[in-house]
């Protein structure tokens, strides 16, 4: 057995505590293992037999839950008899079995001493993570509120369809965007999320002037207020984008500082003695705002719940979240939650955000690793299929699975190319992408114009104008959205209630499994150039042919008898 593959520690998604009773353990291995069975109890409890204490324990075999090049990961659930335990794992290949504990790797027949256990000390329920229920049945939609829709708004650029600069104003607002909730009510869309709304002098407002103050150019605080009130008549929550890692070079505190030498706030910010001063990246119109100050602390904490009780937001995204101090985010969340304990926070995050997501900060991250890899396989055709499968499971196994179901799972932004532009306009292999999406665990979102293959290129032609009059043939990318969001709302298989397992006699295309103990779908999308043959299932075809043929770009989804 390869002993080097083996890996697992008592914390972060290895050991996570998964209700007020059970804690869900993961395990790394190398290829070889066949069988993992976890062992565990209550590091007290026993019985003394022939003058010799016995540790009472409890045994569960684990179930594989992904595949990469050279490892493996099995999951399970465990529910102590109290709120505490130890535990070690029983490994056996072919050849041998042995048993993995904390301090060295040992033969079964060998009695491990008390420090060859894991331990999971005890479980305190203020300490566990919690997200809002709702989201993880939530799909969202992103607006960039300048290029949305214009109600109202004159003396802007026209309206028109193609390329944009970011110094273009066209007069979306928050009126424009109420005018088409029952837009994204017939889509199926139950959460938007907004990128900054605050008094800024740019199109993007990621360098905020007044936090308190929603841009004339968007409107007012009352039209914000109308707006949430009207989604959640629709069922719709509204999400609104903070940008606490820096402020805009009009903002009234660095205003002072930059001014006045004697300031009082120089430490809202990181200055040195000859004023030069940090900002995010190398934007000199954004310094970057010093978030272990007490002050700025309590400022922002302020802004947080301004905002839920003045207009009743249901959720925040973080702008550049991993670049603010974790003490920061710790009290935000307290404050926010004392407000609105279903708040959701959402920090943006690209790499591995394990730290964030221990149940003191974030809900969730927004799924970039997810996004890399459907688009290599898909829009870029850099990996083969292999490599895909791997890497999905290598996501799926890197976060706990309460916490997977929160992700916030997206293919394109305000930050990146469009899915369109990415697949070079071929939308089949959007509609792939898109349909992979939705019946994927976490909370999706659908970046504005998708549903219409919008196109641009990065950073600023992904910001084009949303175009009311598309192109007709487009219209079955909407209804594809449209259908799969319902399919995802009829089935929770297909949303976060089901487990997911990859069909191994379909290795030539995607196709996996999404389960509950009531209903079990097959998902199968053939991303090749060629035509491949799949098994014949019984069922009920719900989107797609049910052919044993599986043509270049075709989908299926079939509810199995």
């Amino acid at each position: 057995m390869n002993i080097n593959a083996i890996y697992h520690r008592s914390q972060d998604n290895w050991c996570f505590p998964y209700d007020d009773h059970s804690v869900e353990l993961r395990i790394r291995t190398g290829l070889e293992v066949t069988k993992v069975v976890c062992e565990y109890g209550d590091q007290h409890e026993g019985t003394v037999l022939f003058s010799k204490w016995k540790w009472k324990s409890h045994a569960i075999e684990m179930k594989r839950s992904g595949q990469t090049a050279h490892h493996q990961y099995w999951t399970c659930i465990v529910t102590p008899s109290n709120r505490r335990m130890k535990y070690h794992f029983i490994l056996s290949d072919d050849h041998e079995t042995l048993v993995f504990g904390e301090t060295s790797v040992l033969p079964p027949d060998e009695e491990p001493d008390n420090f060859n256990y894991f331990f999971f000390p005890y479980f305190h329920r203020k300490e566990r993570y919690f997200a809002p229920a709702w989201v993880k049945d939530t799909v969202w939609y992103q607006i960039f509120p300048d290029r949305f829709a214009n109600q109202g708004n004159r003396g802007f650029k026209a309206w028109h369809n193609g390329p944009v600069k970011n110094s273009d104003h066209y007069g979306g607002n928050l009126k424009g965007i109420l005018e088409h909730l029952d837009y994204l009510k017939e889509l199926g869309i139950s959460g938007i999320y907004l990128t900054p709304v605050f008094a800024s002098p740019t199109t993007h407002k990621y360098d905020t002037q007044d936090y308190f103050t929603i841009d004339p150019d968007f409107g007012t605080k009352e039209d914000l207020i109308e707006l949430v009130k009207q989604a959640h008549r629709r069922g719709i929550k509204v999400m609104l984008d903070a940008v606490f890692n820096h402020a805009g070079d009009r903002f009234k505190k660095w205003m002072d500082v930059k001014n006045n030498p004697d300031s009082n706030d120089r430490d809202w910010f990181f200055l040195d003695e000859k004023n030069h001063y940090e900002t995010f990246a190398f934007a000199k119109n954004m310094p970057k705002l010093n978030t272990e100050n007490p002050d700025v602390i309590d400022y922002f904490c302020t802004v947080g719940k301004y905002w839920i009780e003045t207009a009743d937001i249901d959720g925040w995204r973080l702008d550049v979240a991993n670049e603010i101090s974790h003490t920061f985010w710790r009290a935000f969340r307290h404050e926010v939650r004392s407000v609105k304990p279903d708040v959701y926070i959402l920090g943006e995050v690209w790499h591995d955000a394990m730290p964030w997501l221990q149940g003191d900060q974030f809900d969730a991250v927004m799924n970039y690793p997810y996004t890399k890899i459907l688009l290599d396989l898909i829009a870029h055709e850099r990996i083969g299929l292999e490599e895909f499968r791997a890497g999905i499971d290598e996501i799926r196994n890197h976060y706990p699975s309460i916490v997977q179901a929160n992700q916030f799972n997206l293919f394109d932004s305000h930050d990146t190319a469009r899915l369109t532009t990415l697949c070079k306009n071929d939308l089949t292999k959007v509609k792939g992408a898109l349909a992979f999406l939705l019946v994927s665990p976490g909370s999706p979102c659908i970046y504005y114009g998708t549903e219409i293959a919008m196109e641009g290129g990065n950073d600023p032609d992904c910001r084009r104008l949303m175009q009311w009059n598309p192109d007709p043939k487009n219209h079955e990318l909407f209804k594809l959205i449209q259908t799969f969001i319902q399919l995802r709302k009829d089935h929770p298989a297909l949303s976060n209630d089901g487990d997911w397992k990859w069909i191994e006699t379909a290795k030539e295309v995607i196709a996996f499994t999404r389960s509950t103990t009531d209903e079990t779908f097959s998902f199968y999308y053939n991303p090749t150039t060629r035509p491949v043959s799949i098994e014949q299932r019984k069922g009920e075809s719900l989107y797609g042919s049910a052919s044993v043929i599986l043509a270049p770009g075709q989908i299926q989804l079939i509810k199995e008898m």
